[in-house]
């Protein structure tokens, strides 16, 4: 399923503000924060195979086992109703409560990981559900940048190269739903929420201008102060130019490519293609 805005629900924020503060005693997993740059990334499973908790790294879970609103889920009666008024559960895999602000996340695939599983088992689809976020939380697919209110339902493909940036260091938090791919007797969202009116609607896209030659040339001698030790400043500035300009396709990656290919820490360029495979490409095997 392709990206795309599918409805919005009125989300009552006095239930949710109760739902929040309670959540703010839970144990949040950091998993997946080394796909930021910033970070921490950090989420609370509350629905996932197994009915447990975990790690918050999909690949620890059972997925041979029914799934079930975890320990943190049914302490939560707000987004309990939440969920379970807006998705088919009987495919419903996971949902995480999932946090972060400040940061970055490198372009990068998901599921990756998961093609040692059956099909009829892995994680196959992904929707979104904000619940606090700011005007300066953005999206971007290919080169479409892109706002996620609160209360909005988002299609989310999550097997398209895709990157998230926070701006602000307030926290924004969103409901994460994986699915699996098993025919339903319903959509994956309740009949009255199927997609409506353009993939990404007018109001959600960002207008970028586009990256003057002068700002390329900033960029290009980056190059300079490019070394391993500042790999990650490097990378993260590029990624913000992303949501702030529009560079073209591909731009964040190739962009760093150019960078190692120039500058003058020899290790660089074969670490830039090392992270390129592991974020785009290819994961098997690997913990996170």
């Amino acid at each position: 399923m392709r990206t795309q805005y599918v409805a919005a629900v009125d989300l009552d924020r006095d239930r949710l503000a109760e739902d929040l503060a309670r959540a703010e005693e839970f144990h949040y997993s950091e998993a997946y924060s080394n796909y930021l740059i910033g970070g921490p990334w950090k989420s609370a499973m509350l629905w996932a195979t197994g009915g447990d908790s975990g790690t918050g790294l999909l690949t620890t879970y059972a997925y041979d086992r029914a799934a079930d609103f975890t320990e943190y889920g049914r302490r939560l009666p707000y987004l309990r109703e939440l969920v379970t008024n807006t998705v088919d559960v009987s495919r419903l895999q996971f949902v995480r409560l999932a946090v972060f602000s400040d940061s970055v996340i490198v372009p990068h695939r998901d599921f990756l990981e998961l093609t040692d599983l059956p099909e009829d088992a892995r994680s196959a689809h992904r929707v979104h559900i904000p619940l606090i976020t700011h005007e300066e939380c953005f999206f971007s697919e290919d080169n479409t940048v892109y706002r996620m209110r609160a209360g909005e339902i988002w299609y989310f493909d999550a097997a398209r190269i895709h990157a998230v940036a926070s701006l602000v260091a307030a926290p924004r938090i969103h409901l994460i739903f994986d699915f699996t791919d098993r025919p339903g007797d319903r959509p994956l969202i309740v009949p009255d929420r199927e997609p409506v009116g353009d993939r990404i609607p007018d109001r959600s896209a960002v207008r970028r201008p586009a990256l003057p030659d002068s700002r390329r040339d900033e960029l290009r001698r980056l190059a300079d102060l490019l070394t391993m030790d500042t790999f990650r400043e490097v990378f993260s500035i590029v990624i913000k130019t992303h949501f702030r300009w529009d560079g073209g396709e591909d731009f964040a990656w190739d962009t760093m490519f150019a960078l190692a290919r120039a500058c003058p820490d020899q290790d660089v360029l074969p670490h830039t293609r090392e992270l390129f495979q592991y974020y785009t490409l290819d994961r098997t095997g690997s913990k996170e």
